[in-house]
């Protein structure tokens, strides 16, 4: 059963990898090419589809430059609107 934590905590990760993603300028092809996955991993991951396992989180955010923890932040919450006005919603 998922509880309000855990969607919190997907929803925090989904933003972030984007956010980091879009901050370094790559691609979601270029990140899965930098992670050693496709791309239909990262857009799923970003949509919040499914959770990494511990290992592609920690290549993931080596692909990015940062450290793995740093996904898990919720710093750039408010970007989310922001995001939702670049991929054409609202």
């Amino acid at each position: 059963m998922t509880t309000v934590e855990d969607y919190i905590v997907q929803e925090v990760f989904c933003i972030n990898i984007k956010w980091y993603r879009f901050n370094k300028g790559l691609s979601q092809e270029q990140l899965a090419e930098l992670s050693n996955t496709t791309p239909k991993y990262i857009s799923d991951l970003e949509r919040g589809k499914f959770c990494p396992s511990f290992t592609k989180l920690q290549e993931i955010a080596k692909a990015l430059d940062i450290e793995a923890y740093e996904l898990l932040k919720p710093d750039h919450i408010k970007d989310k609107i922001r995001f939702k006005r670049i991929d054409g919603k609202r």
